[in-house]
């Protein structure tokens, strides 16, 4: 394989797991666009439908694929619960006591589950998981190629309620002008409970799809809340499809990274890319300058 191969495997890499980053950090955007939240819980929520996975594989026999099935409306549920004991409660205070409370409730989520689950890395060893599809000089490693085809059509499926729904265009109605909102009659704690179950559904998605590649264990949440992080502001804070864009860019420069530098530096690629994006698009990369 040359140079050039390389390059190409990195590319379609990156895209495959831009598309997985892209759609963990959607859930993130859509609460942060409708409520002005930002929620530093988002990885270790992923990581409790991660847990969700592993048990019901190894316990039942369920495939992580099979288990979106029961795990989305679960986490839909997991998201109420988290509008109704925390969000209803920071909405409209500042950013900082939105992060301050988040953090909070991701390091309490942390600790139970170390203290549930220990620090043990856990394993799903799939029949399907290994396997790989050659396509010339690319290969695809199959749960990656799932992974990513299941983020296209779930983002396909989002942007359709935001777009084409009256549930979506109380959202959009909501994220552009709150009083505007509530002076037409919209109920905003109604909106603003749905945009949490939605953003925090999402991830009933991702969590299966990521369980047959990573380990799982208490702290697997934590790089991903940062990835999330990053894209929502690169892509520029509530855009839907900023973030999709960041999520891709962010995906490919990690995989590019990998190729020519070391793993430590690689690792550090997306928030050099954050330093970039904010000297040079501070409002995010696909919203208009003022």
């Amino acid at each position: 394989m040359n140079s050039m191969d390389v390059v190409l495997q990195a590319i379609v890499s990156g895209l495959l797991s831009g598309g997985l980053y892209a759609l963990i950090a959607v859930g993130l955007t859509l609460m942060f666009g409708v409520m002005r939240v930002v929620n530093f819980a988002h990885g270790d929520f992923l990581m409790l439908a991660m847990y969700g996975t592993f048990f019901a594989w190894s316990l039942f026999g369920v495939d992580p694929v099979a288990s979106i099935v029961w795990m989305v409306p679960l986490m839909g549920l997991v998201g109420a619960l988290l509008y109704q004991l925390v969000v209803k409660r920071i909405m409209g205070k500042s950013e900082i006591s939105s992060i301050a409370v988040t953090i909070g409730v991701a390091l309490l989520i942390q600790n139970l589950a170390l203290m549930g689950f220990k620090a043990d890395n856990l394993v799903v060893n799939t029949e399907w998981a290994n396997r790989a599809i050659s396509m010339g000089f690319v290969s695809l490693q199959l749960p990656h190629a799932v992974a990513a085809a299941a983020s296209i059509v779930l983002i396909a499926v989002l942007y359709g309620l935001l777009r084409f729904t009256d549930l979506g265009l109380m959202m959009r109605a909501v994220s552009q002008s709150p009083e505007g909102a509530a002076l037409s009659g919209i109920n905003l704690h109604r909106v603003s409970l749905w945009a949490t179950i939605i953003g925090i559904g999402t991830l009933g998605v991702a969590g299966p799809l990521l369980t047959p590649m990573l380990y799982v264990n208490p702290t697997v949440g934590t790089q991903f809340t940062l990835i999330a992080f990053v894209i929502v502001i690169a892509g520029g804070l509530g855009n839907f499809f900023g973030a999709i864009v960041a999520g891709l860019l962010v995906g490919v420069s990690e995989r590019l990274a990998g190729v020519w530098l070391p793993a430590s530096l690689g690792a550090a690629i997306p928030f050099g890319l954050l330093v970039v994006v904010m000297l040079w698009r501070p409002q995010g990369l696909l919203v208009p300058r003022k």
